[in-house]
């Protein structure tokens, strides 16, 4: 794959290949490569995305990988540790450190037809004190492309992975409570036709949320007498159909519009609360918009629509909202990038008498490269949800600096700082966070 920058001007400079491809440039599935794995269960390393989103990565090299037969291996790893003085997410902050390994492997076809994709990546921390805080995430993807003919192809996706909610999940819906694991598996099939500029999608998806059950926390009278608190992560398991259809119309290479419809039903294993809501919902969700590049200097994707996830219980107010999303780059340099993103999506919440909220998040971030092998960075984020039939609104502000210098296209050491500010209009769900990571990063 071609870097987005001229590689003459800085030799070996780039962005991180599967990260940041200008529009146009796919993958061996036709795929943007900026996002490899679907958002939509597979979460992204939280020490690489603090927010889940696929913020491009500034990288001296272009990982090469290892040659077996028709296929390249790709792996990662990063070894570091933690230090957080609010391990737990609360008003009064409690410190702790962790050692944290975060393996990454994919393995791609290199064929002319058809295509194959296994990835897996992982997340696991040990904390000193306070296990119960202990990272516990990975994902596994299978996906398979058969070439029907020239204009024609299907795709197959199989996924499983093992989330977290709380302090660090990345739904700011989910971040209040205490740590619960998450497991979701998806399957998804998509059928593309190109009508010489026209290109048409349709995708089918079924995904599972299975919420395992809270262990060791104590529950007050109140919690237990008002009803407010779900006894049993079981209300909250649901299963997810999603139906897309997509058209894309390509100008030229550097110039695309696109409008996007979406069908979905959410369906719960317990389909009415411990007070009575009936959680089961159907929505809708529509969007326009354009990919473009101004030469290799301004490029991104911007969409805008309106989306909307209404229960069947008429009694219960409908989350919708309008939503932007955006990813926009400014390159004024080969080792200088400023990138935008915003995202918008219509999130379930675990509140027992609110459907949930749209989440809309805003980041802005710098990344410059100094002597070619070491590269500063710097970012702010904001992000904010108003739940519907619930007073409760929820914000966080991130603010960030992460250095990473490369002794080689193998190894590389970084430091990550992060300050976090969750604020609430419930006071109790209140906190404040400095956390700093230190590591090493090998790959081939």
């Amino acid at each position: 794959r071609d870097s987005v920058v001229d590689e003459t001007a800085v030799p070996g400079f780039g962005i991180d290949e599967g990260r940041a491809e200008e529009p146009g440039t796919v993958d061996a599935f036709g795929e943007p490569v900026e996002t490899p794995l679907r958002d939509d269960i597979l979460e992204v390393d939280p020490v690489d995305d603090v927010l889940g989103l696929r913020a491009r990565r500034l990288d001296p090299f272009e990982p090469l990988g290892t040659r077996l037969g028709s296929f390249l291996l790709f792996t990662e790893a990063e070894v570091g540790g933690i230090f957080t003085d609010n391990v737990l997410g609360t008003p009064v902050g409690r410190s702790d450190y962790a050692f944290e390994f975060a393996p990454q492997v994919r393995l791609e076809s290199d064929w002319s037809r058809h295509a194959f994709q296994a990835e897996f990546t992982a997340d696991r921390s040990w904390f000193n004190k306070y296990s119960v805080e202990d990272d516990k995430t990975y994902a596994a993807l299978l996906r398979g492309r058969l070439d029907v003919g020239a204009r024609t192809n299907l795709e197959l996706e199989l996924g499983k992975a093992q989330t977290q909610d709380g302090r660090n999940a990345t739904s700011i819906t989910d971040v209040a409570g205490f740590q619960t694991n998450v497991q979701e598996e998806q399957i998804s099939a998509k059928a593309r036709h190109t009508f010489n500029r026209l290109t048409l999608e349709l995708e089918g998806s079924v995904s599972t949320f299975d919420y395992e059950d809270l262990q060791g926390r104590p529950l007050t009278a109140a919690e237990i007498l008002g009803g407010d608190t779900l006894l049993a992560q079981d209300v909250r398991d649901y299963r997810e159909d999603e139906l897309t259809l997509r058209g894309t119309y390509e100008f030229n290479p550097d110039l695309a519009v696109y409008m996007e419809g979406e069908l979905s039903q959410d369906v719960y294993k317990q389909p009415v609360s411990v007070t009575g809501l009936t959680r089961d919902s159907t929505g809708y969700a529509t969007l326009a918009g354009m990919t473009f590049a101004l030469n290799d200097v301004v490029f991104g994707d911007i969409s805008l629509g309106w989306g909307e996830q209404s229960s069947i219980d008429e009694g219960t107010a409908p989350i919708e909202g309008v939503l932007l999303n955006a990813d926009v780059v400014w390159m004024p340099t080969p080792m200088t990038m400023v990138e935008f993103i915003a995202s918008s999506t219509i999130a379930p919440a675990s509140l027992v008498d609110s459907l949930g909220a749209v989440s809309r998040t805003y980041q802005l971030s710098l990344q410059q490269a100094f002597w070619r092998f070491f590269v500063v960075g710097g970012y702010l984020s904001y992000e904010t949800a108003d739940y519907t039939d619930n007073p409760l609104a929820d914000e966080r502000l991130r603010e960030g600096l992460t250095m990473e210098y490369f002794f080689n296209p193998n190894m590389s050491l970084y430091t990550r700082y992060e300050h976090t500010d969750f604020m609430s209009t419930d006071r109790f769900n209140e906190y404040a966070e400095n956390e700093v990571r230190v590591g090493m990063r090998i790959r081939n």
